[in-house]
C-alpha cells in the first residue's frame, strides 16, 4: 500500500461515553440536581458520543471510550494512539497508548520478541490487530487532577505510524470534549403565611393578638397592652394628657386598618377599666366603669365598630397591678406592703393599714411613685382573625417536596397556585428539575424581577451551568 495513501486515509474511529463514577457503583439518569459531564451531541469528528450519568458528590471521573483504526493500517505498519486530555490552560494528562499492528508488522514484532529483541509494547490488552478495537475504562481522581473539574476538557488521540525503520506523525484524532457541570443546588425559601393587614401590623404592635390567644380578663395585665391615662379622680379622656395622644392615635390607626382589610377582621376589642386604691372602694369601682366606657366611646366615634366587638370589663381597684408594681420596686417598704396586700382580705381595711404604715411615710412613697400610673382606664387588647393563606401552605408543601427530590409531584401542586406571585421561584425550580428549561426561566425571571433573591441565585446557577456545557 502506498504510504501517502496510508497517511491520508488513517483516521481513528472512536466512540466515547463519559460519566462520573458513582460512589455506589451504579449509574443514574441525568438530573439537574446532580453534577454532570456535558458532552457534544450528534456525530463528532471521531464518532458518536453518549452520556451515561452522574453522581451528586462524586470526586472521581470515569471515562469510557473505544479506539479503532479499522483496516486502514498497512500490513507493514503499526499505529500508536495515545489518548490525551487537555484544557484551555495547557494542563495535560496522557493515558496509556493503544497499538494497532498490520499483519506483517505483527509477525515481525512477535518474531523479534521470540528471539529476545527489544520491541516497544503497549500495556496488556492495548495491542491489537489493525482491524481490532481497544476499549478504555479509566477512573480519574479529582484529588490527582482537579483541573478536569474546571472548564472544558478535550480528549484527543496523538497518533504515530511506525514501519520500515521510521516513525511518522499522523493527524491527531478527536475523541470528544466534555465539561464538568456542578450540581444545581436550588435556592428555596418557605413563603410567609399571609396573615392579612392584622398579621402585618402585629409585628410592630404587640397590642394585637390572634384570636387563638384570647383570654378573658382574670386580673392579670397581658404583655403588650396599651394604656391610656386619666387625671386624678376623673373619667374624661383627654387626648393631650400625658402620653395619651400617641396611644390613642395608635389604637385608632390599627383598628381602622384592620376593619378596612378584606383578609383580616377584628374579633374582640378588650378594654379593662381600673382605678387606683386611693379613696372609697365603691367610688373607685364606679370611676373605673366610667373610664372604660369613655375609651370605648372614643374609639366608636372615630371607627365604625359595633358593640358586639367590645369586651368591656370593670376591673375596679387595681390591687393586683399595684402588688406587681410594688414587688418590682427597690423600696424599704416593699416587703411590709406586700405582706399587708397578701394577708388582709378586706380592701378598705387593707388601704387603711397601708396608709398608717411607718407614720404614713410608706403611703407618701406609694402615692408619689406608684399610684400615678394606676389612674388609667386599664388596658386594651385587640384580637383579630384572618382568612387562611391556602396558597402559602401549598407553596411551602411543594417546596419541601422539591427538597425531597419529588419535583414532578411538586410541580403539579404548584400549578394550582401559579396565580400567586410567591409561587414562581418554586415553580421555576420544579420546571428546571423536570427538564422544562424554557418554562423554568420564565418563572424564575418573573420571581427575580419581583425582588426574590432565591430566584436570582437560581438564575445565576443555571447560567453558569449552561456556560460550561459543550457545544459542537
Amino acid at each position: 500500500m502506498d504510504r501517502r495513501n496510508i497517511k491520508r486515509d488513517l483516521t481513528a474511529r472512536v466512540v466515547l461515553s463519559i460519566a462520573l463514577l458513582l460512589f455506589y457503583n451504579s449509574v443514574v439518569a441525568a438530573s439537574p440536581l446532580l453534577p454532570q459531564v456535558s458532552l457534544p451531541t450528534g456525530e463528532g469528528r471521531g464518532g458518536a458520543v453518549g452520556f451515561e450519568g452522574a453522581s451528586q458528590d462524586s470526586a472521581r471521573l470515569r471515562l469510557t471510550f473505544t479506539l479503532s483504526e479499522a483496516d486502514r493500517v498497512g500490513s507493514d505498519y503499526s499505529v500508536w494512539a495515545t489518548p490525551r486530555l487537555t484544557n484551555g490552560r495547557g494542563d495535560t494528562l496522557r493515558l496509556e497508548p493503544a497499538v494497532f499492528r498490520g499483519k506483517r508488522n505483527a509477525r515481525k514484532a512477535d518474531r523479534a520478541r521470540y528471539f529476545g529483541e527489544a520491541v516497544p509494547q503497549a500495556p496488556a490488552g492495548r495491542e491489537v490487530p489493525a482491524d481490532g478495537r481497544v476499549d478504555y475504562d479509566i477512573t480519574l481522581s479529582r484529588a490527582d487532577a482537579p483541573w478536569l473539574w474546571q472548564g472544558r476538557i478535550s480528549i484527543d488521540a496523538d497518533r504515530e505510524q511506525e514501519g520500515c525503520c521510521e516513525v511518522e506523525s499522523l493527524p491527531a484524532a478527536r475523541i470528544g470534549r466534555f465539561a464538568y457541570v456542578p450540581p444545581f443546588r436550588p435556592a428555596l425559601a418557605l413563603v410567609p403565611d399571609n396573615t392579612g393587614k392584622a398579621g402585618e401590623l402585629q409585628r410592630d404592635n404587640p397590642v394585637l393578638q390572634h384570636i387563638s390567644q384570647y383570654k378573658p380578663y382574670d386580673g392579670v395585665i397581658r404583655r403588650g397592652a396599651l394604656f391610656v391615662h386619666f387625671p386624678l379622680d376623673k373619667h374624661v379622656l383627654r387626648h393631650d394628657f400625658r402620653d395619651n395622644a400617641a396611644t390613642l392615635d395608635r389604637i385608632i390607626d390599627i383598628t381602622r386598618a384592620i376593619m378596612a382589610d378584606t383578609t383580616s377582621a377584628v374579633k374582640v376589642i378588650q378594654i379593662v377599666g381600673l382605678a387606683s386604691i386611693d379613696g372609697p372602694r365603691r367610688h373607685n369601682i364606679e370611676l373605673a366603669g366610667n373610664r372604660v366606657r369613655a375609651l370605648k366611646d372614643y374609639i366608636q366615634r372615630r371607627v365604625d365598630t359595633p358593640d358586639s366587638l367590645y369586651e368591656v370589663v370593670n376591673g375596679g381597684e387595681g390591687w393586683r397591678e399595684l402588688r406587681a408594681q410594688i414587688a418590682g420596686c427597690n423600696s424599704p417598704y416593699r416587703d411590709r406592703l406586700l405582706s399587708i396586700i397578701d394577708n388582709e382580705p378586706d380592701p378598705d381595711r387593707r388601704e387603711q393599714l397601708i396608709k398608717r404604715l411607718d407614720g404614713r411615710r410608706a403611703w407618701r412613697w406609694l402615692r408619689d411613685s406608684v399610684l400615678a400610673d394606676q389612674r388609667n382606664s386599664g388596658y386594651l387588647r385587640i384580637y383579630y382573625d384572618y382568612v387562611p393563606d391556602t396558597a402559602a401552605r401549598i407553596i411551602n408543601r411543594a417546596t419541601e417536596m422539591i427538597r425531597r427530590g419529588q419535583a414532578e409531584e411538586a410541580l403539579a401542586l404548584l400549578r394550582t397556585v401559579s396565580h400567586d406571585e410567591r409561587s414562581h421561584n418554586a415553580l421555576g425550580v420544579a420546571c428546571y428539575m423536570t427538564g422544562r428549561r424554557d418554562e423554568a426561566l420564565q418563572h424564575l425571571r418573573r420571581a427575580a424581577a419581583n425582588g426574590n433573591p432565591q430566584a436570582a441565585e437560581n438564575l445565576r446557577q443555571i447560567e453558569e451551568r449552561e456556560k460550561l456545557k459543550v457545544k459542537d
